[in-house]
């Protein structure tokens, strides 16, 4: 019958060190108990001495037993039997690199001279290189990761996922700061809720400058080249530009507005209608983006956003879209505090 393994099978299997050849092997003696070497060779497509090799391995694996006649008859050990002590070997081997990454990690170089001592900026070149090192960084955070997002972008939402869940599930905090021109791309918004609903803490900043990601304040990667971001990038160790980095983030996350698509507006003096209209404009989307979102003619857009300033007592278009944000999140006034503030002014006008 020949070996015809699915890949995603063996792809899984390697994680414990078994190929292609000796999965074949295993799978037919599950199907075909007590084979002796020759059958099995005739149902793999291998030579007997190629089979005979590959069923060393997987005896050696305790995979499968043979029988003690001269003509040995082999057989396959239940999956359920096997497969977990060969998982738990490989933990085993994989907690004892963790030690050892730990111990190496305590060696301190030798200081031969305060220049080849200052190595605090690293090349990365190449696509596959960066993505290597994203994920290397993000397995290391310990406390906190910071983010700077904006286009272009190097991974895709899946892969975001998959380094950032991880993460979270360890307590790491992660804190990102995205650009308004990365929320006009298909499907962001939904993909911004979603890692909000992970636990991460998401706002959003007109003109973020630079892209980074940041780990325990101790490395960030930063793209070399904005307009691709593939390319190469500038890995930073502490340092006093890392600390500058650092101060930015702080900076900017101050003056940033909370991600709340879904609930920008608390009172009810704001028809829930407008929300979605808020949001926009507080995350600082461009007239042209608001309309096609919301289709609508630019006429009608300017119409709704006069409304709505006038609702806010706000001169600019953002500066509505900004108080909605604020008002969110409880640092304007508090309605029943808002209602007095506004009850005193009219009595004093009134006098």
């Amino acid at each position: 019958m020949g070996i015809r393994v699915r890949q995603e099978k063996t792809d899984a299997l390697a994680a414990i060190d078994l190929h292609a050849e000796e999965v074949g092997i295993y799978e037919f003696l599950l199907e075909c108990p007590g084979s002796d070497l020759t059958e099995i060779s005739a149902s793999t497509d291998l030579s007997l001495a190629h089979a005979q090799q590959w069923i060393r391995h997987l005896e050696e694996k305790g995979l499968i037993s043979r029988s003690l006649h001269q003509n040995a008859r082999y057989r396959a050990i239940p999956p359920d039997l096997c497969f977990g002590a060969l998982v738990a070997r490989r933990q085993s081997e994989l907690q004892e690199v963790l030690a050892l990454a730990e111990e190496l990690g305590k060696k301190e170089p030798v200081k031969l001279d305060a220049e080849r001592n200052e190595l605090t900026v690293e090349l990365i070149t190449g696509r596959e290189a960066l993505i290597r090192t994203i994920e290397q960084i993000h397995h290391s955070a310990k406390h906190e990761i910071l983010e700077l997002d904006r286009p272009p972008y190097l991974t895709t939402y899946h892969q975001h996922n998959t380094m950032r869940d991880p993460v979270i599930r360890r307590q790491v905090s992660f804190r990102t700061i995205i650009d308004t021109r990365g929320l006009e791309a298909p499907g962001r918004a939904q993909h911004i809720r979603d890692s909000i609903a992970a636990g991460e803490v998401t706002r959003v900043f007109h003109g973020v400058p630079i892209k980074a990601a940041i780990v325990d304040r101790h490395l960030a990667l930063v793209p070399l080249h904005l307009k691709s971001a593939s390319e190469s990038g500038l890995l930073l160790r502490q340092s006093l530009l890392l600390d500058l980095l650092c101060a930015h983030f702080e900076m900017l996350w101050d003056q940033a507005t909370p991600f709340e698509v879904d609930s920008y507006l608390g009172e009810a003096a704001i028809s829930s209608s407008t929300n979605e209209l808020v949001a926009l404009l507080a995350n600082g989307l461009k007239d042209k983006a608001i309309a096609q979102r919301l289709r609508l003619s630019d006429r009608t857009l300017g119409r709704h956003v006069a409304d709505l300033q006038k609702q806010l007592n706000a001169r600019t278009r953002f500066q509505a879209g900004w108080r909605a944000a604020l008002r969110s999140v409880g640092t304007l006034s508090k309605p029943n505090q808002r209602h007095a503030e506004d009850s005193r002014d009219g009595r004093e006008s009134e006098e």
